[in-house]
């Protein structure tokens, strides 16, 4: 069981077994939790350094941040470890060009507090229903994508994200069929941006868009877009998905990060898709809603059950939603197909599932 696992030491390990000085790359969240591990596990960090135009004589932790140069000079070879993420396409380059360099490592964090990640351990007690997905979802490339991503999330190698990234747009085209009747649900609308791409596929010719999105600097965004666009039979929400409707504690960035978390000052109107839909049947439904994609599929199961829309769900806030989005799906259509890619992005956020009842023209990647 878990054949395809083929990671045999993961990256903690990586970190502690190594006899080369460790560098991070980059600076912020993802730094400071890796710097309190390697406190905590007595791993010494030799040094931290960032992009040319971000070093300006800036300290981080106690550390002066360097240049790559700077640190290649004062250590030689180092086990460099990646510590921020990016989609940028001349950022995820400059990550290629340094892995031939050294030896490279992106540690997977959790993105919520307390969230377990992937361990050998987490990979044991759950093997049954994640041998159970991968055997069910509905391609090759779905099942390489699957095995890529918990590979990654164990080890923290880079090749294993490289050879499973395919093209947004293009599995948009391919694995699903569009019409010029589509009723459209975006949840997490952002700044109207799948809303563009939601346009782009179906030529802008549709039926109905109903648009949801909870951060209040977003949602003015959203609203503008909107405006200024001059689109036609379209509703936005300034709220959250849930699996009720509600009042949420909230956080917002008034960038793509903005997160339901306990504790947090701000509260927000939380709606479930049934509700939100107000009757209307719809074709497709995107969410990208920070974490709540489980909650959110239950407060849509009747909308999903009797209309079965075609889906575009991430797939990448909880490690446990590799299984349990496909599982909760197919209890409500088990005739649901369910792939499953990567888009680029390190490390491996942008990672969703795809689900119809029939694939449009699909190409093998």
């Amino acid at each position: 069981m878990l054949d395809f696992i083929e990671a045999r030491q993961d990256v903690w390990q990586t970190l502690q077994l190594t006899d080369k000085p460790v560098v991070l790359y980059g600076m912020g969240n993802g730094a400071d939790q890796i710097i309190d591990w390697c406190d905590s596990h007595k791993v010494e960090v030799a040094g931290v350094f960032a992009s040319d135009e971000f070093v300006r004589g800036q300290v981080f932790r106690g550390y002066r941040v360097e240049t790559y140069d700077a640190v290649k000079e004062r250590l030689g070879d180092f086990l460099l470890v990646i510590a921020f993420a990016s989609e940028s396409p001349a950022v995820l380059q400059r990550f290629q060009e340094l892995s031939l360099l050294h030896e490279t490592v992106a540690p997977h964090l959790p993105l919520f507090p307390g969230d377990e990640t992937v361990s050998f351990d987490w990979l044991q007690r759950h093997r049954q229903e994640l041998q159970q997905v991968y055997d069910k979802l509905a391609d090759d490339w779905s099942r390489k994508v699957f095995a890529a991503a918990l590979n990654y999330k164990l080890s923290g190698k880079l090749h294993y994200l490289w050879q499973s990234d395919t093209e947004r747009l293009e599995d948009l085209q391919n694995i699903f069929s569009w019409s010029e009747t589509e009723t459209y649900a975006d949840l997490g609308a952002y700044n109207g941006d799948t809303i563009r791409e939601f346009l782009q596929l179906t030529d802008s010719k549709y039926n109905k868009i109903f648009a949801a999105e909870p951060d209040r600097r977003n949602y003015k965004k959203l609203a503008a877009y909107v405006e200024a666009s001059g689109l036609t039979n379209i509703k936005i929400f300034e709220r959250a998905i849930w699996k009720e409707c509600t009042e949420l504690a909230f956080s917002d960035s008034g960038g793509r990060q903005s997160t339901l978390l306990a504790g947090q000052r701000r509260t927000v109107q939380a709606a479930d898709i049934d509700t939100l839909l107000q009757g209307e049947r719809a074709t497709y439904i995107k969410m990208d809603v920070e974490g709540a994609e489980l909650e959110a599929l239950v407060g849509g199961s009747e909308q999903i059950r009797l209309n079965r829309p075609k889906l575009f769900i991430a797939a990448y806030h909880h490690d446990v939603d590799m299984f349990l989005l496909p599982l909760f799906l197919w209890r409500l259509v088990p005739e649901y197909k369910v792939y499953l890619r990567k888009h680029p992005y390190v490390p491996a956020w942008e990672l969703n599932f795809l689900v119809t009842l029939y694939s449009g023209t699909l190409k093998i990647p």
